[in-house]
């Protein structure tokens, strides 16, 4: 069984931006199949809201982020999350990641910004850098 995962945000915007560096390499690595993508509606959501406010500067049209929208999710494994999660962040976005890593058990959580999530480690997260996934997967 492919290694299990929850991608941040900031891992998608910059995998997009640029076709150098882990964050590319971590969603070429998805493309193939040599992980799955743990998502939910609300991580969905916010996938969908940063990318198309980003469009521009992505160079991407908005048909061409529905397209990347609907393939992440053929490849993910979807998941509902349930209603009783206490907070253990301050950003409620962030806190969404962390839910669904917890909740699903998924491996990982893949994310640039390590030291605001920090608190999730707490409750059994594997908090990695895409570097450091590209060398677990």
């Amino acid at each position: 069984m492919p290694t299990r995962a929850v991608m941040d945000t900031n891992i998608l915007h910059a995998g997009l931006r640029s076709k150098r560096g882990a964050s590319y390499q971590v969603l070429e690595a998805l493309w193939a199949r040599r992980w799955t993508l743990v998502l939910s509606q609300t991580v969905l959501t916010e996938y969908e809201e940063v990318v198309k406010r980003e469009a521009s500067a992505l160079h991407l049209t908005l048909q061409q982020i529905d397209r990347l929208l609907d393939a992440l999710c053929a490849l993910a494994e979807c998941r509902g999350l349930s209603d009783t999660w206490q907070a253990v962040l301050n950003d409620p976005d962030d806190e969404a990641l962390v839910h669904l890593a917890v909740e699903t058990q998924a491996g990982h959580l893949v994310s640039h910004n390590s030291r605001h999530l920090e608190p999730a480690r707490a409750l059994g997260v594997n908090l990695v850098e895409p570097k450091a996934f590209l060398a677990i997967i």
